[in-house]
């Protein structure tokens, strides 16, 4: 397997402030299925002629770093899903209860919603999201994952540019 990206440039600091450091073994596992689920849905010939130009790699699978947030918050948390109320307290200075929480995540649930099509379709092509979800998770078993980590980092940039929170 080609290595496309190494752990230390998929690991997003302001979630490892949040959550905590992936250890030595969660950060190979989380660069292992990202640098596989990359070869999967980009093929070798497109992995070998972006080379290490990250830019040019955001370009193309900007994904990659949704998926690596998700396996590094399952790695630390554990779970496979959690509320985006639950996610914006775990992750920024607001209470999960908090009337003001509830619509933050609304809007982050909102913006995931709209955009879901675009992200499965960059990764799985045109039509993914007409096809079943057994479909699309046999296809990329890492969908849970991706979807999580897409949301983490939809709360992260919310968190970012609302900092009166």
């Amino acid at each position: 397997m080609y290595e496309l990206v190494t752990k230390e440039e998929l690991i997003d600091e302001a979630l490892a402030k949040a959550v905590g450091p992936v250890d030595r073994f969660v950060g190979d596992a989380i660069s292992a299925i990202c640098n596989e689920a990359a070869e999967k849905i980009l093929g070798r010939a497109v992995i070998e002629a972006l080379g290490s130009d990250r830019d040019r790699l955001a370009l193309v699978a900007p994904w990659i770093w949704d998926l690596a947030r998700g396996l590094h918050f399952q790695g630390r948390d554990g779970r496979p899903e959690m509320s985006t109320a639950e996610l914006l307290s775990l992750l920024g200075p607001v209470s999960k209860d908090s009337p003001q929480t509830q619509r933050f995540a609304e809007a982050i649930d909102l913006s995931a919603t709209l955009t879901l099509n675009r992200l499965l379709e960059s990764v799985l092509g045109p039509g993914a999201c007409s096809r079943p979800s057994e479909e699309n998770e046999a296809a990329a078993p890492w969908l849970i994952p991706l979807n999580l980590g897409y949301r983490i980092h939809l709360a992260l940039e919310f968190l970012r540019l609302t900092p009166s929170n």
